[in-house]
């Protein structure tokens, strides 16, 4: 392949007839599947002259190896064989090898802390290294996100890649709301209610962008962004993706809480000296109900949060709450900033509540959806059983008392006025839907209106021509890549 010039079509067909030969190795070590025999040396089933392949077993350093080992994986799937769905673009390029997606879904080694619930789904690039003469040849498997060529003999060549395919798995629609198949079992401690994961393995030198979806959602609002955030070399280069999956039936406190405790034990863990200078500069984009959730990360409580709340002093609280759920509130409502998050992009949040959320029958039901897990429902009902001299008496008409997500977001809840209080100590921009509104100021995106989701002092402000779910569309992707791209 290498004698031929570069880009003829004599080099094409090379190019063609090799990855060929790399996609008959690829689906013979597929059959392989589950037996003995995966990972070891085989032969390429039909190839003429019988070729003996070893994997590559190899040590792979997560983040910066240019190559990812078999060993760990429990699956190789050709990417082009992959039905993708949801996605604008697929990003693929052409090039030498065959794009392949490794996967790890044990189910134990799925709940590890940092890992998408589903298993790990990551992009490779096949590509046989032959011994000539031998009949042997190596299958090394190149990690796309840190290769884009390779060379052959005294050429440089480009790498196929396919970086769209392993998303499809690990984005996925699970919540954890409800304990129902397909989604996200709740533990008997809590501690995997809500869940941080990166998308693909970590780098200590790009920064994390933390993607937080909103009311009754999940991951895969983020196919587009994501997708495309790997499409663009620079922004590939600069960020790794990470996604934040929680119950949304819990107050936003609660939520922001286990979001500031995952952002925290995800660094002691990756980057314990505080060396790496991707989580010196994290970026958090949060959606919604996520965009509440991301400013509290980015403000200081003082006493409002817990004066939105209660009358009641804090040791008067907790002389009624069992040790947990003490923990729960205590780390709710009083707490600090994230110094290492130095920027947050809000899409439609509703910083001053939602009115659709003012209407009573409409919290009823969404309390009735929105059931929540299993500790968190034991910890929610010692919170409704407080006597309700110590409630705030704004919330005291509230169905729960303000505990739940969906009560969380009406105007008239006090939590508005403590978060109008704390300064944000962190640059932020604001991607605003206003659906087909003449005048975007008094615009609406049907469920949270411009006036709400507007926020004084925003680096940048895009108003977009969209209703509130308007995370995949084409102009808030790209409003959130320009945002990323001018972040410094």
């Amino acid at each position: 392949m290498q004698t031929e010039k570069s880009g003829s079509a004599a080099a094409l067909e090379a190019q063609r007839v090799y990855n060929e030969e790399v996609r008959a190795a690829v689906k013979s070590l597929a059959a392989l599947e589950g037996t003995a025999g995966w990972g070891k040396p085989f032969e390429v089933k039909g190839s003429t002259p019988a070729w003996r392949i070893s994997p590559d077993q190899g040590p792979s350093s997560p983040g910066v190896s240019r190559t990812l080992s078999l060993e760990g994986f429990a699956h190789c799937r050709v990417s082009a064989e992959v039905k993708v769905t949801g996605f604008d673009h697929v990003t693929t390029h052409p090039g030498v090898g065959v794009p392949v997606v490794l996967v790890q879904d044990d189910p134990l080694r799925a709940q590890r802390p940092l890992h998408p619930a589903k298993g790990d789904y990551l992009p490779a690039t096949a590509v046989l290294e032959f011994a000539e003469g031998t009949g042997t040849a190596r299958l090394r498997l190149y990690d796309p996100l840190a290769v884009r060529e390779i060379k052959a003999g005294p050429a440089s060549l480009p790498l196929a890649e396919d970086v769209t395919a392993p998303l499809e798995f690990s984005l996925t629609d699970s919540t954890v709301d409800e304990d129902d198949e397909g989604h996200l079992a709740p533990s008997v401690t809590g501690e995997d209610e809500s869940k941080l994961f990166f998308i693909n393995r970590y780098d200590p030198a790009q920064v994390p962008v933390v993607f937080v979806h909103g009311l009754r959602s999940g991951p895969v609002i983020w196919k587009n962004a994501i997708n495309q955030l790997l499409a663009d070399p620079e922004l590939r280069r600069r960020y790794q993706p990470v996604c934040f999956v929680y119950p949304t039936g819990l107050s936003i406190p609660t939520s922001a809480a286990r979001l500031r405790q995952l952002l925290k034990e995800a660094r002691a863990k990756l980057d314990p000296h505080q060396r790496d200078a991707g989580f010196q500069h994290m970026v958090l984009v949060g959606h919604s109900m996520g965009g509440l959730l991301s400013r509290m990360q980015v403000v200081d409580s003082g006493m409002d949060f817990w004066r939105a709340f209660y009358t009641a002093s804090p040791d008067k609280i907790e002389s009624e709450l069992d040790a947990p759920t003490r923990k729960m509130v205590r780390g709710s409502l009083m707490f600090h900033h994230l110094p290492n998050v130095r920027t947050v992009v809000f899409i439609t949040t509703p910083h001053q509540g939602s009115e659709v959320a003012d209407i009573g029958i409409v919290r009823t039901v969404a309390n009735v959806i929105l059931t929540l897990p299993k500790t968190a429902r034991k910890r929610f009902q010692s919170l409704t059983a407080l006597p309700p001299a110590y409630i705030n008496p704004a919330l005291r008409s509230f169905n729960e008392w303000g505990n739940t997500g969906v009560e969380n977001l009406s105007t008239k809840h006090p939590y508005f006025q403590a978060l109008a209080r704390r300064p944000l100590q962190v640059p932020f921009h604001s991607v605003i839907g206003v659906g087909n509104a003449v005048d975007p100021m008094q615009g609406t995106d049907g469920v949270v209106p411009y006036k709400s989701a507007h926020l004084s002092g925003a680096t940048t402000e895009d108003v977009v021509p969209y209703p509130h779910g308007c995370v995949e569309r084409s102009g808030t992707v790209g409003a959130v890549l320009k945002i990323l791209k001018d972040t410094r």
